[in-house]
């Protein structure tokens, strides 16, 4: 990657949000692009370019009918927030999650220079992110994934953090003793650094606890018997959201109903509020 001096990201523990995120219609529209970028068909190559415009801040000089070929309105992407640091990083990570060698390429030849100017680093650590995530697509062993992540925690920046934390979310008991290493190197105060090796450890054993992902996740969604821990909660919902499966949908759907069966109280409206915004609550 052509990206260098990336500042270093201590990454706190998620915080679900009880808010919806200011910027959450311009997400779904890159959420959109980011679906059809997947599709076998010439148009996936006209959305990993408008992806890399976003990312790049870079959309008024594309053809006035780019965002039509994707079934959207002429100039949908061209206001001002597509400049916007979030916007244009959570551009990159979608670009990173596309299981596409021409996503891999394009991270991989990425310059400073076609970021331009990024006071916060945010973008930076994005597209570090991406490639990382571009470059773990590509590898089809689950042990040789595993690997290639316990060797990116020894590098700089988001990445680190980012790894560390995919080796929890796969569920890599041989990799406990490194992420603990990382985590005391990452963190300074104990009882942050307790609290994300617990958190850790507790995904570790969700997933586990059953070899069919999907299900090992929706057993912590449970109002009977299911998790208590609320960013576990939210981590698995989280999990299962971005697998955009009709499985995965199922779960969510289900524990939604769950919730909504509920008499009303300020539990249910919690619960509630953690459910990604397509679910009832």
């Amino acid at each position: 990657m052509k990206l260098f001096n990336v500042s270093p990201l201590v990454i706190v523990a998620l915080c679900l949000a009880t808010t919806l995120n200011p910027l959450a219609p311009e997400r779904s529209l890159l959420d959109r692009i980011s679906e059809a970028a997947k599709t076998a068909t010439p148009m996936r190559l006209i959305a990993l370019e408008i992806l890399e415009r976003v990312a790049e801040g870079r959309m008024e000089g594309a053809s006035p009918d780019l965002e039509v070929q994707v079934g959207l309105k002429s100039g949908q992407l061209r206001g001002p927030e597509f400049k916007e640091y979030e916007l244009r990083s959570y551009a990159l990570r979608r670009i990173g999650e596309l299981d596409l060698p021409e996503a891999l390429t394009y991270l991989q030849n990425l310059k400073e220079s076609d970021i331009g100017p990024d006071t916060s680093g945010q973008i930076r650590s994005a597209a570090q992110i991406a490639l990382l995530q571009a470059q773990v697509n590509r590898i089809p062993d689950q042990q040789a994934k595993i690997r290639f992540l316990e060797e990116a925690t020894s590098g700089k920046g988001a990445g680190v953090h980012w790894a560390v934390d995919e080796l929890c979310n796969l569920g890599s008991y041989q990799s406990l003793p490194l992420i603990r290493a990382r985590i005391h190197r990452l963190l300074s105060l104990p009882q942050d650094i307790e609290h994300e090796t617990g958190f850790c450890e507790a995904r570790i054993g969700v997933v586990s606890r059953d070899p069919d992902r999907v299900r090992a996740l929706g057993a912590v969604l449970r109002v009977n018997g299911g998790g208590t821990d609320p960013q576990l909660i939210g981590w698995a919902i989280g999990q299962l959201q971005a697998m955009r499966s009709e499985r995965a949908d199922a779960e969510l759907e289900r524990y939604a109903k769950e919730i909504d069966a509920l008499p009303d109280s300020p539990v249910k409206r919690e619960l509630a509020s953690r459910l990604p915004l397509r679910y009832p609550k």
